[in-house]
């Protein structure tokens, strides 16, 4: 009798060990969902627990040559210290249609933050033309879109360029800020041809 009572307290004790392993087992696959989840989240650019996040350029080239990378990186870190922006651009911007421009602007690869382009028609930004995302050092675009024409003829555009970091708690921040002046040109139907 005594070793039919173990049987079965040993049969009960190898069930209640399974139940709880198994139990820890889909606790454990549970969490691990739930910060697989998260990091998707964020790689995507998507808001995690209330907190908006700006998602990178995907028509940004990049424009690092990679023999000046630690020359580069020595700048970044100089003109981080020092409050520094710096942008990589050619003047001037072509259009035959008002809204596709050729240009290039570019994040220049001596910062040490990602940023992201406004241009605005008027030295008050208000009237905003374009918005990229963000754009990593050493990256640029040589095409943009704007949100709306400009007409025929030659434009002074200005072009705020915004440095983002994370902070302590991982969320993006702006950190410096700088305006720029371009001149955006939009040719004429006929003048376009003969160039």
């Amino acid at each position: 009798m005594e070793q039919s009572t173990t049987n079965k307290e040993s049969r009960i004790s190898n069930k209640a060990v399974i139940i709880i392993v198994a139990a820890a087992a889909a606790v454990i696959v549970a969490a691990i969902a739930v910060v697989a989840v998260v990091i998707l989240q964020r790689d995507e650019g998507a808001p995690v627990s209330g907190q908006m996040s700006i998602g990178y350029a995907a028509e940004a080239k990049v424009m690092l040559d990679k023999n000046e990378l630690q020359a580069a990186m020595d700048e970044a870190v100089k003109n981080a210290t020092e409050g520094r922006v710096g942008l990589n651009y050619k003047n001037d911007a072509y259009s035959d249609d008002g809204i596709n421009f050729e240009c290039h602007i570019a994040n220049s690869k001596s910062n040490v933050y990602d940023m992201f382009l406004a241009i605005s028609t008027d030295a008050e930004l208000k009237d905003q033309i374009f918005l990229s995302e963000l754009v990593p050092p050493g990256s640029g675009f040589e095409q943009i879109t704007l949100n709306r024409a400009l007409d025929v003829g030659d434009h002074v555009v200005y072009v705020t360029l915004t440095q983002v970091k994370l902070n302590d708690e991982g969320e993006q921040v702006m950190c410096n800020q700088v305006t720029h002046t371009m001149d955006f040109h939009v040719r004429e139907a006929s003048s376009s041809t003969s160039q």
